[in-house]
């Protein structure tokens, strides 16, 4: 992450402190625990506007994952960045643990690769060049920086003080993914920038179909 995201996500992080410190006064209750699944783990807190009915919750979810992939020929040693900070509201229409959500995430979720190189040499759209001729090869791919969310759940915001689980079902529209591949192409060779372009538009096109991130967590809350 750019030392604009960090600060900008720095930024969020602090609203969020100065939230949990400030809105429990103004709401009916409050509840802070930590959550884990497809959008990460960290920290959530929920306030209880109308006991039994509307909740408001703020969840942040971080992870770092490193894997090995392919596209079109061409392997990549790469790093899932999941930096994700939401603010949801819960609607409980039976008075009870289950509740409908909407809201939003400002997502920095990202993918950094880095080619790798079989046999000294590097694959580009079925043609193979060597390092010296390709260079240093990488490759990101990103998405829309704010996703709306659209799910379910059960979570017992409302009741007494004590422990209370959470879980959370839904998907959250993160648009269509911006890939780029580079070489560094030190001869700047035509060729190969033209197979590097080939690359990426397969890349792309790989990934032209996650517009939708499915989600999955679960969390542990202490409600005050």
């Amino acid at each position: 992450m750019d030392d604009y995201m960090k600060i900008h996500f720095k930024s969020i992080m602090a609203a969020a402190v100065f939230a949990a410190l400030t809105l429990p006064a103004m709401a009916g209750g409050v509840e802070a625990g930590l959550s884990i699944g497809t959008l990460g783990y960290g920290p959530q807190v929920v306030w209880t506007l109308v006991p039994n009915t509307f909740d408001a919750r703020l969840s942040v979810g971080l992870l770092n994952y490193s894997y090995n992939t392919t596209s079109n020929g061409l392997q990549y040693n790469g790093h899932l960045k999941l930096q994700n900070a939401g603010l949801l509201a819960d609607w409980h229409p039976f008075a009870g643990s289950f509740h409908l959500t909407a809201g939003a995430y400002y997502n920095d979720n990202r993918f950094d690769l880095s080619g790798q190189a079989s046999a000294g040499s590097y694959t580009f759209n079925g043609t193979t060049y060597t390092v010296a001729e390709a260079g240093s090869v990488s490759a990101r791919v990103t998405f829309n920086s704010v996703a709306p969310y659209l799910g379910l759940g059960w979570s017992n915001a409302g009741d007494g003080p004590g422990l209370h689980f959470t879980s959370d079902i839904g998907v959250m529209y993160q648009g269509k993914p911006t890939a780029s591949v580079t070489a560094t192409n030190p001869t700047q060779n035509a060729q190969l920038a033209a197979d590097v372009a080939a690359s990426q538009a397969q890349l792309q096109s790989d990934l032209n179909s996650f517009q939708w991130y499915p989600v999955l967590q679960f969390g542990v809350n202490y409600r005050f």
